[in-house]
């Protein structure tokens, strides 16, 4: 948590009351799903969702009254973690008991083709479709901030995809924290990420606005939980990546002592046989 849990609680219910966060900051579109459609035509995304035969899933199920129904889904990009209402989640729950209901039907879909990236797909694709729930996600100004927090661009700030450019011609500008090959106590991020946030984040956290971050640990960047979390967005330090300095890597003493040895013991032998 970026606030201590009290400032948290409040703002979830004032300003954020009745709200459904369903994305993250890597997420294109903000605080709101992305549509696959979004995605260009040649990005992985768009064609793991699109180029089946059968195009946008349509599937019959049975609603809540039990009534026969018929919908299509466009299929929405969201995050696995998520900040969700307690209707939307009874509904949820109470649905995947019912063999025939929306949730059950389209979670079989995605397991019977065999689909990926389902936990950034699942929940955002019927947020969408499903009255009343559509209406509960968050209202945006032009810029894509929060309506009524003009500070907030994104419920949790991540770190994700910046081993590539993205479809939309974003190239990652800052470096990242990078867990020794040696380390036995901290994973290895994968390429995509999530990558390890310090201090030299939090400029981005602040201009964000987020309430959470991922993916932090005291064995990679232990000054981050000296900072936080704090009382007010004012109290994050405006602290950023230099432009166009880079962190030295952490020498290896014993293995540089060694080559130095080493080095020497050469040098005087070659000496011996002139």
């Amino acid at each position: 948590p970026v606030y201590h849990h009290s400032v948290i609680g409040n703002i979830f219910a004032t300003d954020l009351k009745g709200i459904n966060f369903v994305t993250s900051s890597s997420c294109e579109t903000g605080l709101l799903p992305t549509n696959v459609y979004h995605f260009p035509d040649w990005w992985h995304k768009r064609k793991h969702y699109t180029t089946h035969p059968e195009g946008d899933v349509t599937l019959q199920y049975v609603d809540d009254n039990g009534k026969p129904k018929s919908i299509t889904l466009e299929i929405y990009f969201g995050s696995q973690w998520v900040a969700i209402q307690p209707d939307f989640c009874e509904y949820i729950i109470t649905s995947l008991a019912r063999e025939k209901s929306l949730p059950s039907r389209f979670r079989d879909y995605l397991i019977k083709t065999q689909r990926l990236m389902t936990d950034e797909t699942f929940l955002p694709t019927l947020i969408m479709h499903v009255a009343p729930f559509n209406e509960t996600l968050p209202k945006v100004n032009e810029d894509g901030s929060l309506l009524g927090r003009s500070n907030l661009l994104a419920l949790r700030y991540e770190r994700m995809d910046e081993h590539v450019p993205s479809p939309f011609g974003y190239v990652p500008m800052y470096q990242h924290y990078d867990v020794p090959k040696s380390s036995v106590v901290v994973d290895q991020p994968k390429p995509w990420g999530p990558y390890y946030l310090g201090v030299y984040d939090l400029r981005t956290i602040k201009e964000h606005g987020s309430l959470f971050i991922r993916k932090v640990s005291q064995f990679v960047e232990p000054n981050l939980y000296k900072l936080l979390p704090v009382k007010s967005i004012h109290d994050v330090p405006d602290l950023s990546w230099p432009d166009e300095i880079a962190v030295s890597k952490k020498v290896d003493w014993k293995k540089r002592m060694e080559e130095m040895k080493q080095k020497m013991l050469t040098k005087e032998e070659e000496e011996e046989e002139e």
